[in-house]
């Protein structure tokens, strides 16, 4: 996949295997993360990449009633000139040009802002709750709980900052992580149907397994963006242990590198299996 080939998910398949045998499965699989999940159109993916604040619509709130009251003033101006008020005049003249001032600016600088319309679609493509029947005797096996392992998965990495980044623009386009859960719950689903009609060969088992490596890797991902895999390695190194690659202990930049390139060959790996890839 990269210069470093396939990612190593050995710690993280541990993690996921850790949190399915404490997942409670009263827990009800759904998610609302800190960022969006799916795609969102381009005009609102530019607004979030200008660091558009999560704000109301300036235009409704403020451009729009600041030029109506401009509007009645300049009249209230013309007014108070024709009737031979001159400081009537003068006050309102200023406050028009407040006002008139106002609208401009809100206009130019407003265009940005997310609307109630924007943030709507944000709060919508932010959540996510499983399509599947998880009642009975399908919600009591392991199956369950590793759909929950994949939404706390999800969960770190939508909270992220680096996920909103422009530094994963590519990726973030690569990976479609409501996809990926849909996906992920789909096949558990399956799993668990097949258990619960006592088919235990292995295909079961195989599909188990490539369920498994695939919330491995979301797992894997969401370390190295928050950063506790990047900790993991130099604990490591620290300890005197051998983080190595090509021969070169691994700190500093290097290790920077090494995060980058691992999330590289992780968003390949996830990326194939949204495609239904081997």
């Amino acid at each position: 996949m990269t210069s470093a080939g396939p990612p190593d998910l050995t710690r993280a398949r541990e993690d996921v295997l850790a949190r399915i045998a404490g997942s409670g499965m009263s827990q009800d699989p759904h998610l609302e993360a800190a960022a969006p999940l799916r795609t969102l159109p381009p005009e609102l993916e530019a607004k979030l990449a200008g660091g558009a604040p999560l704000d109301v619509d300036l235009r409704r709130r403020v451009v729009g009633p600041s030029a109506a009251l401009a509007a009645l003033d300049a009249v209230a101006v013309a007014v108070a000139i024709a009737t031979g008020h001159a400081v009537l005049a003068i006050v309102a003249g200023v406050l028009l040009v407040l006002l008139a001032a106002l609208a401009v600016l809100g206009a130019r600088h407003g265009g940005n802002r997310l609307s109630i319309a924007d943030r709507a679609r944000i709060a919508a493509a932010s959540k996510w709750r499983s399509r599947q029947d998880w009642s009975g005797p399908l919600g009591t096996g392991d199956e369950r709980g590793l759909v929950i392992a994949a939404v706390n998965a999800v969960a770190r990495i939508a909270a992220t900052p680096g996920w909103r980044s422009g530094r994963l623009d590519e990726q973030r386009v690569r990976l479609d992580l409501a996809t990926e859960l849909d996906q992920i719950d789909d096949q558990a689903h399956r799993i668990a149907a097949a258990r619960v009609a006592g088919q235990t060969g292995d295909a079961v088992k195989t599909a188990w397994n490539a369920a498994l490596d695939r919330v491995a890797a979301l797992t894997a991902y969401a370390d190295e963006l928050d950063g506790s895999a990047q900790r993991q390695r130099e604990a490591t190194a620290a300890l005197g242990g051998d983080p190595v690659r090509d021969g070169e202990l691994l700190t500093g930049a290097t290790l920077d590198g090494y995060a980058l390139e691992n999330l590289v060959a992780l968003t390949l790996f996830l990326g194939a299996q949204q495609q239904g890839e081997p």
